[in-house]
């Protein structure tokens, strides 16, 4: 099993080889997508702007870096299967949040924008050759890692906030 920065909590079957990401990654972002729709499809704006302090979060902004990092993600796996360069492109997850301001649009727009770029992204992973899944970048300063690595780390960084979206709502 590839370990990760964020492990799999749900909706994904153990991954013992690299040739397993696709399915089982894109499976585990379908089911996952699908999970939180039913959970909070009909959470109010109220309690999804609440902001507990200044620099905390409300469940909009993490839900907007949920989108956001789809969009820089999105980039990174077309990109990689592409540009000869070994180096992909980093993301400063609170410049972008504060600069998009999700608390001033309403929780349906951007549930809706969530659900389907994860399903895209689900479909853009599950056609993956996996050729480009052991290949490895380097974001930001980081070390570097592989594709396959940065899918899998993808889900699980998307689980790790819905489970923080769901210790709000408890």
């Amino acid at each position: 099993m590839i370990q990760t920065k964020y492990p799999i909590r749900h909706f994904a079957e153990p991954i013992n080889e690299v040739s397993e990401i696709p399915d089982k990654i894109s499976n585990g972002i379908r089911k996952t997508v699908e999970d939180f729709i039913l959970k909070f499809q009909n959470l109010g704006e109220i309690d999804a702007s609440a902001k507990p302090n200044p620099d905390k979060w409300s469940i909009k902004e993490i839900l907007g870096h949920l989108i956001d990092s789809a969009a820089n993600n999105h980039q990174r796996f077309v990109r990689a299967q592409y540009e000869n360069s070994n180096k992909l492109i980093s993301y400063e997850q609170n410049e972008w949040v504060k600069i998009e301001k999700h608390n001033d649009r309403s929780w349906k727009e951007l549930i809706f924008l969530w659900q389907f770029y994860n399903l895209h992204l689900a479909h853009l992973i599950s056609k993956m050759p996996q050729i480009y899944l052991s290949r490895s970048f380097t974001i930001g300063s980081d070390e570097p890692v592989g594709l396959g690595y940065i899918i899998i780390d993808y889900l699980g960084h998307m689980q790790h906030h819905i489970d923080q979206i769901e210790k709000k709502t408890a």
